[in-house]
């Protein structure tokens, strides 16, 4: 059994992955999942047509590490 997680970017609300345990039971042309996980929302569950929970995550909003702008 998988442990699955899809991460999100912070602004993105629609999805479509491939659930790994379909992936190694019927092959990668079976084994998509698709949902919404609403901008309000952090967290959120999704399942595959053949009953596999996922996990959705909302990753973090604020940048990790360093940005700089580069002047013309």
């Amino acid at each position: 059994m998988h442990d699955q997680t899809i991460w999100l970017a912070p602004k993105a609300i629609s999805f479509t992955a491939v659930c790994a345990e379909c992936a190694d039971e019927h092959g990668f042309f079976a084994a998509h999942v698709e949902g919404r996980l609403e901008l309000d929302r952090l967290h959120g569950s999704a399942t595959c047509a053949r009953g596999h929970a996922i996990r959705v995550e909302r990753a973090n909003h604020e940048p990790i590490g360093v940005l700089s702008a580069l002047s013309a």
